[in-house]
């Protein structure tokens, strides 16, 4: 039954979600909701170990970073990530811009739509980039 749904390089070889289920489109939204919430959650963190001039930028820097990483993510994040017609290192940019992305099941589960997949995994690439911004602040972190 599984090889019917995948070829020989692991990407889903049917073109819709195979019964979608609102508790498995629930699941997904829920858990995105809840790593948006991680987001400013760890800047309000980091501002509290970092000094207290410092405090106000760190949460910024942590609400900044959905804009930048969910505007990269959009246009050509999600397409070099999870192609499903790229390489097993890198995808191609045929889903520039989320093309192609509404109605096709993900490369994760064949439960779900792309589209809810892309909201997931890009809501982890945003509180990415928190970490980074928390060492920039504070030259006794290292990266080792």
């Amino acid at each position: 039954m599984a090889e019917d749904l995948f070829d020989g390089h692991g990407h889903a070889t049917n073109t819709s979600v195979s019964h979608p289920q609102a508790g498995d489109f629930a699941w997904i939204m829920t858990s995105s909701a809840l790593v948006l919430l991680m987001v400013p959650g760890v800047g309000f963190f980091y501002s509290g170990l970092a000094r207290r001039k410092s405090a106000l930028s760190l949460i910024w820097l942590s609400l900044i970073s959905i804009a930048i990483v969910g505007f990269q993510w959009f246009f050509w994040g999600y397409s070099l990530t999870f192609s499903h017609t790229g390489s097993a290192y890198i995808g191609d940019l045929s889903n520039f811009g989320l093309m192609k992305v509404l109605g096709q099941p993900s490369v994760g589960s064949t439960k779900i739509p792309d589209l809810l997949f892309m909201l997931y995994q890009g809501m982890f690439a945003a509180i990415t980039l928190v970490p980074l911004t928390r060492m920039s602040y504070n030259s006794d972190c290292a990266l080792y």
